[in-house]
């Protein structure tokens, strides 16, 4: 029975693993964690990530131009995300971007959403979420998002502290509009010299001073400047749910609080299709974070590791999300997201980075299942390939590069060619697919495999000069659209 058992080391458990951690499972990794000895161990290497991976360059873009300076932050963190040795620094950043979110828009400076964006890259493995939050929080960025830099004492402004407890560390209906009002005041003062000015400052004279009864115990007391943060080690430590509460009356919050964070990080890692967590896995994972003091790295480690993560189900579970399968196709492409990452196909797909709907981030699965949405992930995957292709220029012969070890397929090899008369046949079908599931380095069933020849056959039925110069690398279309890219 899952949750009984040790997971095997096997090629369907690694690759599952590494699309869930690293976005692929790339050929190289999946050799790599297979010699592992361990699911365990393997888990270890996929988490071994660095501390300090390198930031965006602005170089080259006024200050004064955010926007181009956010195309240029989302194309260098997808650029990691495909390219990083290990990337599971990167897709952590990416579930804390959706879970502690700040929007390009309401911040307005770009170079602010780089240090949070950041702050996720090096701290989201490496950390505890009480100093990720505690961070966070007196960042430019979050201050700016959610007013707190608005919040003092003569003019509360409860935005952030709700928020903090809604969506960031409890979920709703686990405290009261007294909690709130107690929590807000403990935030006073954490602003910024002037509303032009992009830099955080605490102003003691703006901070409420009275001690303040929050989820059964007392804060705001000591330095003004840790009163927000008493806040947050009262809800990871021995706060209790008010008995004025719609849920969980009486019980721990830090309990409360482990069990609302494991099952975000279960839909966004697992599966969501079930819409809650399995009891055993959320039990391993609660007592991983209380255990700990909430530190992130053994939580991971319990979920990742743990049967339930290796079951059908749970493989089965996720649709990948835009970004998710746009890092794919650069991945599988070989391009650069400066090349190969339509911003506005992304928009439409229903994903941007630096751009969440809303404080509560992007939904799980169905939300990405949709007819505009899978439109403009084909139109990503033909404008990709597109970009691969060299027309016939003065009687050379054109070709496509294909992946990263950039694999050349030639339109003779391809299409085949008429000279002088005569007709020189395309490789055949099969050995065209090959070549082209290898240059992608795409792991695909033998029921799309079928399909897709039976298309390139039906081609081959056609008289030889209605076949169209690129109608048989429409294989490698379907390819890039086929389900398994589609699939987390």
């Amino acid at each position: 029975e899952p949750g009984e058992l040790v997971p095997d080391l096997n090629e369907a458990n690694v690759r599952h693993l590494l699309r869930r951690t690293e976005f692929v499972d790339r050929p190289d990794r999946v050799a790599e964690l297979l010699g592992a000895g361990s699911i365990a161990a393997a888990v270890d290497n996929v988490m071994a990530v660095a501390s300090n991976p390198p930031s965006a360059s602005f170089d080259g873009v006024p200050a004064d131009e955010n926007w181009r300076r956010g195309v240029r932050l989302s194309e260098h963190w997808m650029d990691q995300m495909a390219n990083a040795a290990r990337p599971f620094g990167e897709r952590m950043a990416f579930f804390w971007h959706g879970h502690i979110c700040s929007e390009l828009g309401k911040v307005g400076a770009a170079t602010e959403m780089q240090k949070q964006i950041d702050l996720f890259r090096r701290t989201g493995v490496n950390s505890d979420i009480s100093t990720l939050i505690k961070t966070a929080a007196i960042q430019v960025a979050m201050l700016k998002y959610l007013d707190n830099d608005q919040n003092r004492a003569s003019s509360p402004n409860q935005n952030f502290a709700r928020e903090l407890m809604e969506l960031f560390l409890l979920g709703v209906g686990n405290y009261t509009e007294a909690d709130v009002e107690a929590a807000t005041a403990a935030w006073t003062g954490h602003g910024r010299p002037n509303w032009d000015v992009d830099e955080s400052r605490f102003e003691p004279s703006e901070h409420e001073t009275a001690p303040q009864s929050f989820l059964g115990r007392t804060v705001n007391t000591g330095a003004p400047v840790d009163g927000g943060n008493q806040t947050i080690d009262v809800i990871l430590g021995n706060g209790i749910v008010p008995s004025g509460a719609d849920k969980n009356a009486g019980a721990q919050t830090r309990d409360v609080a482990a069990d609302f964070l494991s099952k975000k990080l279960w839909q966004e890692f697992g599966e969501a299709a079930s819409g809650g967590v399995p009891d055993d896995v959320g039990a391993a994972m609660r007592s991983a974070l209380v255990d700990s003091a909430f530190d992130i790295r053994p939580w991971v480690r319990a979920m990742l590791t743990h049967d339930r993560f290796y079951t059908d189900a749970t493989k089965n579970g996720l649709v990948r999300q835009p970004v998710s399968y746009v890092v794919a196709l650069l991945y599988a492409t070989g391009l650069s997201a400066q090349d190969g990452s339509q911003t506005w196909l992304m928009e439409r797909a229903g994903q941007r980075l630096l751009y969440p709907p809303n404080v509560s981030g992007w939904k799980p699965n169905g939300y990405w299942v949709n007819a505009s949405a899978m439109g403009a992930r084909q139109e990503m995957a033909s404008n990709m390939l597109w970009l691969l292709r060299r027309d016939t220029w003065d009687g050379d012969d054109g070709y496509v590069d294909v992946g990263q070890n950039r694999e050349r397929i030639t339109k003779l090899e391809s299409d085949g060619r008429w000279r002088d008369g005569t007709y020189t046949e395309p490789i055949d079908s099969d050995e065209l697919f090959d070549r082209l599931v290898s240059g992608l380095q795409l792991d695909v069933s033998a029921e799309v495999r079928d399909r897709i020849l039976d298309y390139l056959e039906f081609l081959d039925g056609r008289p030889e000069d209605d076949v169209g110069p690129w109608q048989r690398l429409d294989a490698m279309f379907l390819l890039l659209s086929a389900p398994e890219m589609h699939i987390a």
